[in-house]
């Protein structure tokens, strides 16, 4: 069964700081993934532009993944084992040249092993680091990944075009051919509330590595803007002028924060930011989790 194309949206998908740039500059950017790669080859960063529940859910498919690829940790949902599988995002190589992942890296490291953590503010920091530890995640899984499996991986709003299609190549080469970048805001918005409807909905993602704001118009984003507060103990204050230069005049919907990540569960955090922004905060039960919860939705609907 054919797996539909779902459109690009370049403009929407740009790093906030890099929106002026020309197409031709995207395009290099295309060009330039390959030249960084082992064995390269052509790949373009999908991303899904409409925010529908079970919009990849293909009847007869039976393996699909949910990967959402941090910082710090590694997250992955399988309709096989039907749980969250979570690891930490890190490669240990021992003294005797073997490698081992996630948990069994941090013990490995322990014994005088070589530690590498393959990504960094939510982009792909090491390739070869970054293929080896899905393919020994999965392999540990049991699961047999091919072309015909369908992989939803999520992406920071913020990151460029060339960091997406680096993230993209990397899962690629890992697992399958099958694989969608999606904004890790649209995702989570979807985990919280299927139908957004018409609401003013800006969404913050409070990662270890990299905390971001992103306005969601019309199911997509359509603005998005790394955080970099000047108090590295204290962001709050800097994410709420991220949040408020993000109003649009003249909208009369109901105005809503979304957040999420490790960080949205600090003590005060929710309070504050709605004091600090007038908006009314929502946030989900599990907001680590908020992420790889609209990619399985995504995919099943």
């Amino acid at each position: 069964m054919p797996y539909p194309a779902l459109p690009l949206a370049w403009e929407h998908h740009a790093d906030v700081s890099s929106s002026t740039r020309s197409r031709r500059a995207q395009w290099w950017d295309l060009l330039t993934v390959a030249a960084d790669t082992p064995h390269p080859v052509p790949v373009l960063a999908e991303a899904v532009s409409m925010l529908a529940v079970g919009a990849y859910a293909r009847p007869g498919v039976r393996q699909c993944l949910a990967l959402d690829l941090g910082t710090s940790t590694v997250r992955m949902w399988t309709p096989a084992t039907g749980t969250v599988i979570s690891e930490p995002a890190v490669l240990a190589r021992r003294p005797d040249g073997r490698c081992a992942v996630g948990r069994a890296a941090l013990d490995a490291a322990a014994d005088d092993g070589t530690l590498i953590r393959p990504m960094r503010d939510g982009v792909v920091r090491d390739f070869h680091a970054c293929v080896h530890l899905l393919r020994k995640l999965l392999a540990d899984l049991g699961q047999p990944y091919g072309s015909a499996c369908p992989v939803l991986v999520g992406v920071p709003a913020t990151a460029t075009l060339r960091q997406k299609n680096v993230l993209v190549a990397a899962v690629r080469r890992a697992i399958g051919e099958r694989v969608v970048a999606v904004e890790e805001p649209l995702a989570a918005a979807l985990a919280c509330r299927p139908d957004p409807g018409h609401d003013d909905l800006v969404a913050v993602d409070l990662g270890y590595g990299r905390t971001e704001v992103a306005r969601i118009v019309d199911r997509s984003v359509a603005a998005a803007e790394r955080v970099e507060g000047e108090d590295p103990v204290d962001q709050i204050p800097a994410i709420a002028r991220c949040v408020r230069g993000m109003n649009v005049r003249g909208v009369s919907a109901r105005r809503r924060l979304l957040i999420t990540g490790g960080g949205a569960a600090s003590p005060g955090a929710a309070a504050r930011l709605a004091a600090l922004t007038g908006r009314s905060v929502t946030m989900p039960a599990e907001p680590l989790l908020a992420t790889l919860t609209g990619l399985r939705l995504l995919l099943t609907g």
